[in-house]
């Protein structure tokens, strides 16, 4: 019975371990609902045909995505990334020279939610 209850204790202690973890990771504005895309490797040339919902994430080196239609998110960690998405609500940068160009997002403002750190990557919205 107390391997039983030191079990389970350690069990609960682990879950919600997990459930802050997770809820550190997620910024306000920035929850992740839909169809995860993973594109990941090095010297990659991609498109991707998005629907509204999907969130998408890039991880690698040398890697270039271009997205048609509107996602939800786009995620990049790595180097020397380049994404050009059409539309895109939020968007997190992880690296050094990567950078994401977009045309439209719909946020109130027309702007997306953007969060970027690494030496030289930015994120632009441009005009269509």
């Amino acid at each position: 019975m107390k391997n039983l209850r030191r079990t389970l204790t350690l069990m609960a202690i682990l879950f919600t371990t997990t459930l802050v973890t997770k809820a550190q990771n997620v910024k306000p504005g920035m929850q992740e609902t839909g169809e995860t895309i993973n594109v990941t490797g090095s010297g990659i040339d991609k498109t991707i045909e998005a629907t509204g919902n999907e969130n998408i994430n890039i991880e690698g080196s040398s890697i270039n995505v271009v997205i048609t239609g509107n996602c939800n998110s786009i995620k990049v960690v790595g180097a020397a990334i380049r994404v050009k998405a059409q539309g895109v609500r939020n968007i997190r940068i992880q690296g050094a020279d990567s950078g994401v160009t977009y045309t439209s997002s719909p946020n109130k403002n027309g702007k997306a939610i953007s969060s970027v750190s690494g030496a030289a990557s930015y994120v632009t919205k441009i005009k269509p």
